[in-house]
C-alpha cells in the first residue's frame, strides 16, 4: 500500500465555511461519520490551504461502522490502494462489493443511508466533497434526491474517474503551487463525468447545462485577453478556477471548455507554463537564487521549483542557468 501518511502537514477535518457551498450548514464536519465511525484521516486539502471549489480528503479505512446517518453533501469516494470489503445500504437493495485501487462509489446529498461498514482489510481513499450547485444540475431541493440528483451507487469502475482521482491524490502528495486550480479543474472534470453517467436524469434524456455547454465557442479574443493578464499579474498568487472564470464573466465550466477551445490547452496547464516562462527569464539574472525566483513565480520552495521545472523543460534549473 503506498504511504499517504507520507503526505506534509496535520491532518485537519474539512467544515463548511459557506464558501464551499456544498449545501450544508455552515460548521457542519463534512467527514463527520468517518470520524464517528473510526477511520483515520491522513490529509486534507485544508491542510494544504487550498480554498477551491472542491474539498478532498485522504482517509484510511480498516475497520469503519457508521450508524445511519443523511447525506450533508454531494461526495464521490475514490479507492487510492489497498483491498476491503465493503457493505452499504440506503433506501434499495444492500450494496455489497470489494473495493480495490481505482473503484469508486456516490453518494448524493439528501440521501439517508442506513448503515455503511468497510472490514476485512485496509483501504486508503480519496473523499471528494463537491459543490451543491456546480453546474446547476447536482443540487438536491429540500435536502433529498431528486430526479437531477446523483445516483446512490458504489464498487464501480470508470477509467477517468480513477485518473482524476490519483491525480488530485498526487497533487495533494507533492502540493504543487498550482494545486489549487488543479484541484478546481480535476473537480470540474469529475462533476461532468458524474452528469454524464451518474445521474437519475441521465436516463432521461439529460438537457442540461452540460449538454448546453457542448454548444459553447472557444473564449472570444476580449475575454481571453483579460484573462492571460490576470494570470500574468498573479504568477505569485495561488488563483482558483472561480478566479479566472469571474474575470471571463463565465460560469467554470463555460469558461473551462472555452478556455482550451482558445489555447489548446487547460487553464492550470496554461498558468503553469506562464510560471516556468517567467522563472526562465529569472534565471537569466545570476543574482537571484532558486528560493528567490520559486517565491516569485509562486512556487512553495526551490525543490517545487525545481520538480516542476525539470518535468517541463526536461532540464534542471541550475543545468538551464549553466546552458544560458
Amino acid at each position: 500500500m503506498e504511504d499517504y501518511c507520507s503526505f506534509p502537514g496535520t491532518a485537519t477535518p474539512a467544515h463548511e465555511n459557506g464558501a464551499l457551498a456544498t449545501g450544508a450548514d455552515i460548521g457542519t464536519l463534512l467527514g463527520h461519520k468517518y470520524e464517528m465511525g473510526g477511520s483515520r484521516l491522513l490529509h486534507s486539502s485544508v491542510d494544504l490551504g487550498w480554498r477551491s471549489s472542491v474539498t478532498a480528503e485522504v482517509r484510511r479505512h480498516e475497520d469503519l461502522h457508521c450508524a445511519p446517518f443523511v447525506q450533508q453533501v454531494n461526495e464521490v469516494i475514490i479507492a487510492l490502494s489497498g483491498s476491503a470489503q465493503i457493505r452499504r445500504r440506503a433506501d434499495g437493495a444492500e450494496q455489497k462489493f470489494v473495493s480495490r485501487a481505482g473503484s469508486a462509489c456516490i453518494c448524493p446529498r439528501g440521501v439517508a443511508v442506513k448503515y455503511l461498514h468497510i472490514h476485512s482489510g485496509s483501504l486508503d481513499m480519496l473523499h471528494l466533497y463537491l459543490p451543491q450547485n456546480l453546474f446547476g444540475n447536482l443540487e438536491c431541493a429540500d435536502n433529498s434526491p431528486v430526479d437531477q440528483g446523483l445516483t446512490y451507487t458504489g464498487g464501480f469502475f470508470d477509467p477517468l474517474v480513477q485518473h482524476i482521482g490519483l491525480a488530485i491524490a498526487e497533487e495533494m502528495q507533492t502540493a504543487g503551487s498550482t494545486g489549487r486550480i488543479v484541484l478546481d479543474s480535476l473537480g470540474l472534470a469529475l462533476s461532468a463525468r458524474m452528469l454524464q453517467h451518474y445521474t437519475r436524469q441521465e436516463t432521461k434524456n439529460f438537457t442540461g447545462s452540460y449538454i448546453d455547454a457542448k454548444s459553447a465557442g472557444a473564449l472570444d479574443r476580449i475575454r481571453l485577453n483579460r484573462v492571460l493578464d490576470y494570470m500574468s499579474q498573479n504568477l505569485g498568487a495561488d488563483i482558483s478556477l472561480e478566479e479566472l472564470a469571474s474575470v471571463a464573466c463565465l460560469s467554470i465550466y463555460h469558461f473551462a471548455r472555452s478556455f482550451k477551445l482558445a489555447t489548446g490547452t487547460a487553464p492550470f496547464h496554461y498558468f503553469s507554463d506562464l510560471r516556468i516562462s517567467r522563472a526562465k527569464d529569472l534565471l537569466t539574472d545570476p543574482r537571484k537564487t532558486l528560493e528567490d525566483i520559486a517565491s516569485s513565480t509562486g512556487f512553495s520552495s526551490g525543490a517545487n521549483l525545481t520538480r516542476a521545472f525539470k518535468k517541463s523543460v526536461g532540464v534542471s534549473p541550475t543545468q538551464y542557468r549553466a546552458g544560458r
